[in-house]
């Protein structure tokens, strides 16, 4: 690596960690549910049997990320960044690792360094990743399990290298692999994946290493860091599909045509319309900006015609340009198929990888045919061989401004237009995070209700919109709440809990939304209860 893109990879890696780390207490603001849900799950298995490799709340969750969010709040405490922080260590070292992947991919091409520094930077300044790179949800470890796992595969199927550090690329690429299990429901096809190196890489006759020996390594460790999850779903095999059977076309009256549709929906958002959830995207916009789209689409069809074109003068490119729409072509068959807020970037967020390289390989191609037109007319008209060169320097600097404005328009489109927009406010449950910060301030001695209407309570983690509260009250263990006096209570048990006893000090709020009509009431029977404003809620204050 010369010290020209050394140097630009550290800009790429820093630039990225601004954007995934910058404001990081205070934006997204609020917490979700099931963000929440995961760090009290966290809470609950320091304070009980330990960690778990699956936690089967909330439709149930690979325990990886929770675990390593466990270890973040013991440093950090019960707060949202403490949450969110490890979402980007893993998005900053995903920019790291498509680098990698993509220079490895493209090796010995000339031009695998500007590849691969066009696919860090495309995934760096990446509205789509930066946003899931700073929410607490354990999908954003599968683009870089997957990135990294294949990364190590490529450096020994590349037959770089002496023959022991390909058999550590082959066990650090199994486990990387294998460890992806263990972050989102989509990875589980990844596996299908490797069948195309697999054959290409095994009828090679020319290599110093053994292949087979290799591959077998590579499939070991992979099975060694999936055992753990395996056992697991071998007792608890109820857990294994999750969400999936809910949610899938085949579950509905004509799945022919949902999957048409849903197709549409999926390529759509790349370009057309993206993810219209606030807590996933500007809602509507496509997921890549005008300009990284273009390249993407350029990338498409200069990889088609790679494929198609038989006499193609470099294999490489041919391999790399099936892989990447296999790939590509594959993540998205999780995302076809199933039938809920489509088109949906976190189900897809497993696509992002492909997608950058196949952008990035689109920007080299053509910038690279461009400087060939140049050269080639330098040839043609000597006379104006001065002008034609300053349209190369000028193509130069329009390519560096473009990056320059790239980087501009993604902070700005995510921290001026997005993360002050009263929707996403309301995505996060800002207004439950504030209410949870509330009550922890009030004394001891203060009876605390949270007032839940509509939903049945359970002993043990009460409701699923209630684990923002819970988390940061940190009230989800049953004697938390015993010890700080609170009371999550349905308006009925509210109703009993004053007819035993209307002389206390108490505060009651209500979870998710006022409800004037139970608030009306109780303030014509009590008297000496009175109602204040503290900030985007209502609080009804009891006192003696």
């Amino acid at each position: 690596m010369s010290g020209k893109t050394f140097l630009a990879l550290v800009g790429i890696l820093l630039l990225a960690v601004f954007l995934r780390f910058w404001e990081i207490k205070e934006i997204p603001p609020g917490l979700y549910p099931d963000e929440a849900m995961n760090g009290n799950n966290a809470v609950e298995a320091m304070a009980r049997d330990g960690l778990s490799v699956f936690y089967p709340d909330n439709n149930g969750r690979e325990g990886l990320f929770m675990n390593i969010q466990a270890l973040s709040i013991k440093v950090f405490g019960s707060t949202p960044w403490a949450l969110r922080i490890v979402s980007g260590i893993f998005g900053v070292l995903t920019v790291w690792g498509i680098f990698l992947l993509s220079r490895k991919m493209y090796h010995p091409l000339a031009s695998r360094n500007k590849i691969a520094l066009f696919a860090a930077f495309f995934l760096a300044t990446s509205f789509w990743h930066i946003n899931f790179s700073r929410i607490g949800f354990r999908a954003i470890m599968a683009p870089f399990f997957l990135v990294w796992g294949l990364y190590f595969f490529f450096k020994f199927y590349k037959d770089t290298g002496s023959p022991k550090s390909q058999m550590i690329s082959a066990a650090l690429g199994g486990l990387f692999f294998g460890l992806g299990f263990h972050s989102y429901i989509a990875y589980r096809i990844a596996p299908l994946l490797l069948l195309l190196p697999i054959v290409s890489g095994w009828n090679r006759i020319r290599r110093e290493t053994c292949f087979p020996c290799l591959t077998l390594i590579f499939i070991l460790f992979t099975a060694i860091a999936v055992i753990p999850l395996g056992l697991y779903f071998l007792d608890h095999p109820q857990d294994f599909f999750g969400r999936t059977s809910q949610i899938s076309i085949f579950s509905e009256g004509s799945p022919i045509k949902a999957l048409s549709v849903n197709v549409a929906k999926t390529l759509g958002m790349f370009w057309v319309y993206g993810d219209a959830n606030w807590r996933h995207n500007f809602s509507g916009m496509p997921q890549l900006s005008w300009i990284v789209g273009l390249f993407f689409l350029l990338g498409i069809i200069f990889s088609l015609k790679n494929i198609l074109k038989r006499d193609h003068p470099s294999e490489i490119e041919k391999f790399n340009s099936l892989f990447l729409i296999f790939w590509l072509a594959l993540m998205l068959a999780p995302v076809v198929i199933s039938s809920e807020g489509l088109p949906h970037a976190l189900r897809a967020i497993i696509t992002i990888p492909p997608v950058m390289i196949l952008s990035a390989y689109g920007l080299n191609n053509a910038y690279e045919a461009t400087i060939r037109w140049l050269k080639h007319k330098r040839k043609q008209l000597p006379e104006h061989a001065h002008q034609l060169g300053r349209i190369k320097r000028e193509l130069v600097l329009l390519v560096a401004l473009l990056f320059v404005a790239m980087a501009a328009n993604a902070y700005d489109k995510y921290f001026n237009q997005w993360a002050g927009r009263v929707e996403t406010y309301a995505a996060f449950n800002t207004r439950d995070w504030e209410m949870a910060m509330y009550l922890r301030s009030l004394p001891q001695d203060v009876k605390k209700y949270i007032v839940i209407v509509g939903e049945g309570i359970d002993p043990r983690i009460v409701t699923i919109s209630s684990q923002s509260v819970l988390f940061g009250t940190e009230t989800f263990l049953p004697e938390a709440r015993v010890e700080k006096n609170f009371h999550y209570v349905t308006p009925e048990e509210l109703s009993a809990e004053f007819a035993k006893n209307p002389k206390q000090k108490a505060e009651i709020v209500f979870l998710g939304a006022e409800n004037r009509e139970i608030s009306s009431s109780l303030l014509k029977q009590y008297k000496n209860l009175k109602m204040k404003i503290a900030g985007p809620f209502i609080v009804l204050a009891l006192t003696p």
